[in-house]
């Protein structure tokens, strides 16, 4: 039997390689709700890992939403809830993983 040895740079990017997953939000993750459009889901609420408290609304498919209007009963790690929400026209943040919103409604599951 034998047994092949790799170089280590070639351990190293293949290692890299297999580290780069699917981290990155994709460009629909990024669509913004359209001018005048409302989006009523059912969607968790999600505590972002940054340095400072960004919460996100995370629909069924990973599509996360931040919300500039979020009520402090809401922001629980994990919370299930219905939500209508419209795009939050020129609002801008630090968080930025998202496009930003306007909670009209929410209601726990």
């Amino acid at each position: 039997m034998t047994v092949a040895r790799a170089s280590l740079p070639t351990l190293l990017l293949a290692s890299l390689l297999a580290g780069c997953g699917s981290a990155a939000p994709t460009p629909s993750d990024l669509t913004p709700i359209g001018t005048g459009q409302v989006l009523a889901v059912d969607a968790t609420i999600r505590l972002m890992p940054f340095e400072h408290a960004c919460w996100a609304i995370e629909t069924a498919p990973g599509r996360r939403f931040e919300p500039v209007n979020l009520g402090t009963s809401f922001r629980r790690q994990g919370l299930a809830v219905h939500v209508v929400l419209h795009d939050a026209v020129g609002i801008t943040s630090t968080c930025m993983f998202g496009p930003a919103v306007t909670v009209d409604s929410i209601v726990t599951q």
